[in-house]
């Protein structure tokens, strides 16, 4: 019985390393489709912060985690890639900074044991994005692979708004400014069979949000003249199927 059995374990070794000898791989679909999934975190970097002219002081920032969520389409051109897509993206954090005596009401000076007062602005972004990647696969071997991608991402930010905290009402302020810009993305992506995992960073451009106007018809913005003059660097993981 023993015999049998070696001869046996013997037999399915052969029959194993003759398989991987002789196994290939599919070849490479042209086209693929997918989808994916994820979160973010935005890292806003506020080069300066302006009311009437007058630039604030002490700004820091705070990330949150945000959503996204992406259609795709791949071109495979051997180790080489060119995948479009559209994705929609939640970012959103929290400005803090100080505002100076020459913006304070009398009343919150009265209140105030300082000629500053603490202000707070919780920041939400909701965009759609068409970014343009050019990918290189590092690794492909059979259902696995390993690529980096790079290209431009094209924004459109259909909705911008701040939340301010200062008053005791909170207050909440749309952005009219030009929604539209261009960010530069990096990317690593593992594919295991259908399922993949991607991990991206954006570095953001400079551009300045100003045209604030307030959502309560009450309260006017006419008096104030606001520029935040930012740029927003993004990392993203996401999970997702390609077909």
């Amino acid at each position: 019985m023993k015999r049998l059995l070696f001869i046996g374990i013997g037999v399915l070794c052969l029959v194993s390393l003759k398989a991987q000898k002789t196994y290939t791989p599919p070849p490479e679909k042209v086209f693929h489709v997918g989808a994916t999934v994820g979160f973010n975190a935005a890292y806003p970097i506020v080069n300066s912060l302006t009311v009437n002219g007058e630039s604030l002081e002490n700004i820091q920032v705070t990330q949150k985690v945000g959503n996204l969520g992406s259609l795709f389409f791949r071109v495979n051109m051997d180790r080489f890639f060119i995948q479009p897509s559209i994705t929609w993206s939640r970012y959103e954090g929290e400005l803090q900074f100080n505002l100076p005596e020459s913006l304070l009401p009398e009343t919150a000076l009265a209140e105030s044991n300082t000629n500053k007062l603490n202000a707070e602005l919780s920041m939400r972004k909701d965009a759609l994005q068409v970014p343009v990647l050019i990918g290189y696969h590092i690794v492909r071997e059979g259902p696995y692979a390993l690529s980096l991608m790079a290209g431009p991402t094209f924004k459109y930010n259909y909705k911008v708004t701040y939340e301010s905290t200062a008053r005791e009402t909170k207050q909440e302020f749309i952005s009219e400014s030009n929604p539209f810009g261009v960010n530069i993305g990096l990317g690593l992506a593992v594919r295991i069979w259908q399922l993949f995992f991607d991990f991206s960073y954006e570095l953001g451009l400079n551009y300045t949000e100003s045209d604030f106007r307030s959502k309560n018809p009450a309260y006017s913005m006419s008096d104030y003249d606001v520029r935040i003059n930012m740029r927003n660097d993004v990392f993203s993981f996401s999970i997702g199927v390609m077909f």
